[in-house]
């Protein structure tokens, strides 16, 4: 049961096994049953070098070593194999073939799976003619061996070491989930089993089963570097920074300067939002490392979080004489263009450099994304709603792509799609209460002339929140669209004189529509002006009823002012232009 529910997980690598499965069934009873005791009780023959007594008991190449002794090299955590080998070590070297041959089985495992780990006792040279010396020695070369027989726990799990040998080509990794699974299914207790599943699943980018696997090595073998270090490294990535932080301050190092010990509180760090401490731990890796170009960009984007965008500009520098390519300096770059120089044309061109290179990079796309939802202009071709969309295909869950594509729908006055999504956002309790999204769907709402849908949502908003400005102005907006003209204004008016100078600059923006004479009209939106000189919409509405009038130069001296305060919006710079040709 356990081997079919890890082939499951495992997804297309199962494959291979439910083939295997189907040839089994296709088998006679009495081969089944010849087949079974096979299983049980493999064995190797004399010709293959071997010569074993006959006994009743299952007898495998290790039949003659204590048992307890191979459970301890099968259950591959370093203190477990340290405890095997003191046990079976001898003063005078006389090992036995099969004692040298599980010794340096233990060995190996320390040396691949454990780097960290001492080796305390001496080496012994193994004979080779044996499938555990080949399995090993596959591995160290990049290879998986296939021809072991899994003849028991230790020949099935040791041709899966190959993928924690450096260098080794990604295909290989397929090949080991049978042998993974099926020594899970020996021994699901075996610390080895589960932190090599743990690395399958990593490495095949599902770090929530990886985190399964991890946790169940970590659970029994706490104490060993690289388990801390995978298990915490999961833990970052599915987002319980936290609790990686409690288990590796539980890890007593013997070396807590050592590099990866330093990355990985520095990756935690960060993950917690903790930035001095994460700028502490890189300027010590640095130290050691003055080197390393993935750290001096890590450092830089701890600037860009703090802010510090001249440090972080001056790293983006240097690591760009190295390599101006990789994905993660251009998305940085891109940031500080974006939210220090405000150079949204700079922007738009890295991050278009960005989508060349990586076309399905969630991160790109996103800054894509945020590009041309505050300049209503494509980026790479695509506008806000389309290049969100993309993000939505892999992620749907992204409820950040949700509302950078419902800010681009609503721009270009997509009301039926926008509403949509809108009405996706606030089914979700965290978006529903987020100001931003309430004004957008009160918006939509109006513009598709759902004017009762708007105000009884508005209303739900601004009886769970009055005090936040944003609601208060979806509310009066939805209440002013739907009810008539002196409930509104008696509305407006009671709110006044409590309001914030933004508040009123916006009240009496509301107002002028209300407003049924021009002089008063104009008088409501001077006012707005004066509580808020930056009110684009009331700026914009000037423009509109001067433009109305043919009274173009006062027109733009509003248009123009609007475009100041809002240099990346697309549409109201065409606006201008065509208002600057009009005049002459």
């Amino acid at each position: 049961m356990f081997l079919v529910s890890f082939l499951v997980l495992a997804g297309n690598n199962s494959v291979f096994s439910a083939k295997n499965k189907e040839k089994k069934n296709k088998k006679s009873k009495n081969t089944e049953q010849t087949q079974t005791t096979e299983e049980t009780a493999v064995q190797p023959t004399e010709e293959e070098g071997v010569k074993l007594p006959s006994s009743s008991k299952p007898r495998t190449f290790f039949y003659k070593i204590e048992e307890d002794i191979i459970a301890g090299v099968e259950n591959g955590s370093p203190d477990s194999i340290r405890n095997a080998v003191s046990r079976i070590k001898k003063t005078d070297g006389d090992y036995q073939d099969n004692e040298k041959v599980l010794i340096f089985i233990a060995t190996s495992i320390m040396e691949i799976v454990w780097p960290s780990e001492k080796i305390t006792w001496e080496r012994v040279e193994a004979p080779e003619d044996n499938p555990y010396s080949g399995a090993v020695k596959s591995a160290k070369n990049g290879v998986f061996d296939s021809i072991t027989g899994n003849v028991d726990f230790l020949a099935t799990i040791l041709p899966a070491l190959v993928m924690l040998v450096p260098n080794t080509n990604q295909n290989v990794y397929a090949q080991c989930v049978d042998s993974i699974a099926t020594a899970l299914e020996k021994n699901p207790d075996s610390v080895l089993a589960n932190y090599l599943a743990g690395v399958y699943f990593e490495k095949n980018e599902n770090n929530l089963k990886a985190q399964d696997y991890f946790r169940n090595a970590y659970e029994k073998a706490g104490n060993s570097m690289e388990i801390v270090l995978a298990y915490t490294g999961v833990l970052v990535a599915n987002k319980q920074s936290l609790e990686a932080k409690n288990v590796i301050s539980r890890l007593n190092f013997t070396n807590p300067d050592d590099i990866r010990v330093l990355k990985q509180n520095a990756y935690i760090a960060f993950a917690n939002k903790e930035y001095s401490s994460a700028e502490n731990y890189v300027a010590k890796v640095l130290q050691q490392t003055p080197n390393d170009l993935e750290f001096l960009l890590f450092r830089a984007k701890i600037f860009i979080e703090k802010n510090d965008y001249i440090h972080a500009g001056s790293l983006l520098d240097m690591y760009a004489r190295q390599n101006d390519t990789n994905i993660e300096y251009l998305i940085l770059r891109t940031r500080v263009q974006l939210d220090w120089s405000k150079n949204t044309t700079a922007a738009a061109e890295t991050i278009e450099k960005a989508l060349r290179l990586y076309p399905s990079n969630e991160d790109a796309l996103m800054l894509a994304t945020r590009i041309s939802s505050m300049t209503d202009s494509p980026v790479a071709g695509k506008y806000a709603d389309e290049l969100s969309a993309m993000v939505l295909e892999k992620n749907p869950d992204n409820k950040e792509a949700l509302v950078y594509a419902l800010e681009g729908l609503v721009q270009r006055e997509n009301w039926q799609e926008a509403y949509v999504i809108s009405s996706q956002l606030i089914r979700d309790e965290q978006n529903a209460s987020n100001p931003d999204v309430i004004m957008q769907h009160v918006t939509v709402c109006i513009a598709l002339n759902k004017k009762n849908e708007a105000l009884d949502f508005a209303t739900r908003a601004y009886s769970l929140n009055s005090q936040d400005e944003t609601i208060i102005q979806a509310y009066v907006y939805a209440f002013s669209e739907v009810n008539d003209r002196e409930a509104s204004l008696s509305l407006i008016n009671s709110l006044l004189n409590s309001s914030s100078s933004k508040m009123k600059s916006y009240l009496y923006y509301r107002r002028s529509f209300l407003q049924r004479s021009g002089d008063n009209e104009l008088a409501d939106l001077r006012a707005s002006l004066i509580a808020n000189p930056r009110n684009s919409d009331a700026l914009f509405r000037m423009y509109e009823i001067y433009y109305s009038k043919e009274d173009y130069r006062k027109a733009q001296y509003y248009l123009r002012q609007v475009v100041a305060i809002n240099p990346n919006d697309s549409t109201t710079r065409k606006l201008n232009e065509a208002l600057t040709q009009l005049i002459k």
